[in-house]
């Protein structure tokens, strides 16, 4: 524990090329984490300069995500590239001025030793969100090693709090009626319309994805449409997709990549590609990925690393791209193959970073090293519950593994952690013709279970 020079404000460390643990035992029942603090950048902070860094700055958590890997600037002079720091942004994606998001810069007293116009320190407040449900969580904090390490960092304001989360409602879209139907997230019980039959002109209804405004956005293949609807509500909002914008011919999947934006893949009569629009707006940015064996792109999935999978239907293959769009294929496949000669429909990541991929041929799902493609098992079993047909898949806010299987309209759950099956979620004929499923948006409890180190 240390004071500034400027105020004596009590705060931990400081640190420079360290490891800090938080660790905590006999958590509550939860299924959600919030961590908030406060981090002090000290001293002379270089950002993404590779001369004297990059001066990086990372969070993690043990058998989790890593919640930030970012370089953080002290230089308050005018921008110069070299001294850009990712922050907002993870390492080596951004490049900002320096004390971008910082709450307050050089009031803590600290000298600038950089001799080029810096700040001697910063403050970031920082929050982190993630899934969690064990009793026991350490949380990493450091500063990578680097050449030259004349920088410093400290905490203050740590506060981890944990709570339960509350199951969203199950959404099933119905391709035949031109519907989306509503059912309680925990007993599948049918709700009802979420939304009715031919909605704003919703004709086979293919991926329901949320977006980062909480609304829902669902494909319309025949009207060659995105649209748009209220995510609690269902109420038509606008079409977020026009006919034929960039290109489009016939979407089918779609998914918000991991810096906001829409990507739909054009399935048939149009690119063959999967196409990139603006998340915000719905304009048309680029053919983000295409070629490199990509026929009839349908499902798609994005690891934490930002590269993209698609569902090559006629190509019988699953494709990988970088995070750029560029190939990446797997060791000794061609183009952009990643899994080559498998009648793969749906792909998904589950929270062990693995890829499942569910196929046609054997009414199965597959499990396989999502780094480097290799074959690790059988996941659900040929058949398994009942299983006869299905296209889409999804991980539900349990952890567990939800598949539409559309010919008797019910929905499948199987372990998250074996695969094998537990129950019909939804029973037959309630979600007659279950093509593809999404989770509403969970809500959180009001009263958060609270940990503190001040």
């Amino acid at each position: 524990m240390s004071r500034t020079p400027k105020g004596e404000r009590k705060f931990l460390g400081p640190f420079s090329e360290q490891e800090v643990t938080l660790s905590l035992a006999d958590l509550p029942a939860h299924d959600e984490v919030e961590v908030r603090l406060e981090l002090f950048v000290l001293k002379s902070w270089d950002g993404n300069d590779a001369a004297k860094g990059p001066d990086r700055w990372v969070a993690s958590v043990d058998d989790g995500p890593i919640l930030l890997d970012a370089t953080f600037s002290n230089d308050a002079a005018p921008f110069d590239a070299r001294y850009a720091q990712s922050y907002p942004e993870p390492y080596p994606q951004g490049s900002y001025p320096g004390l971008t998001g910082a709450a307050q810069k050089g009031k803590l007293g600290y000298p600038d030793a950089s001799g080029y116009g810096s700040r001697g320190d910063a403050i970031y407040p920082l929050t982190f969100t993630f899934r969690h449900t064990g009793d026991r969580l350490t949380l990493r904090f450091a500063d990578p090693p680097r050449g030259e390490a004349n920088e410093q960092w400290g905490l203050d304001s740590v506060q981890v709090r944990v709570r339960k989360r509350k199951t969203g409602d199950l959404l099933v879209s119905n391709n035949v009626s031109n519907s989306v139907l509503r059912y309680d997230g925990k007993t599948g019980v049918f709700l009802g319309f979420f939304i009715p039959p031919g909605s704003a002109g919703l004709s086979n209804p293919q991926e329901l994805v949320y977006g980062p405004d909480g609304n829902l956005y669902i494909a319309s293949f025949n009207t060659r449409e995105v649209l748009r609807f209220n995510g609690k509500t269902g109420a038509f909002i606008d079409i977020f997709v026009p006919a034929g914008s960039g290109g489009l011919g016939f979407p089918g999947g779609l998914i918000f990549g991991p810096d906001g934006n829409l990507y739909v893949a054009d399935s048939f009569g149009g690119t063959n590609s999967v196409l990139r629009y603006d998340g915000t707006t719905g304009a048309f940015i680029d053919v983000f990925a295409s070629g490199g064996g990509l026929l009839v792109p349908q499902k798609m999935a994005f690891d934490k690393k930002g590269n993209l999978f698609v569902v090559s239907i006629l190509g019988n293959n699953v494709v990988r791209y970088d995070e750029n769009g560029a190939f990446f294929p797997a060791a000794g496949q061609s183009g952009a193959i990643f899994i080559p000669g498998i009648d793969a429909v749906t792909v998904a990541i589950g929270k062990d970073h693995k890829l499942y991929v569910g196929t046609t041929a054997g009414d199965d799902v597959l499990r396989f090293n999502a780094r480097t493609g290799a074959f690790i098992d059988v996941f659900v079993e040929p058949g398994s519950g009942g299983l006869t047909d299905f296209v889409d898949m999804e991980f539900g806010p349990d952890g567990n593994l939800y598949i539409p299987d559309f010919l008797p309209g019910t929905v499948l759950r199987y372990s998250g952690k074996t695969g094998d099956f537990i129950d019909v979620f939804v029973g037959v004929g309630t979600g007659a013709n279950a093509a593809t499923l999404t989770f509403m948006p969970s809500k959180h409890h009001h009263k958060p279970h609270g940990y503190e180190a001040d």
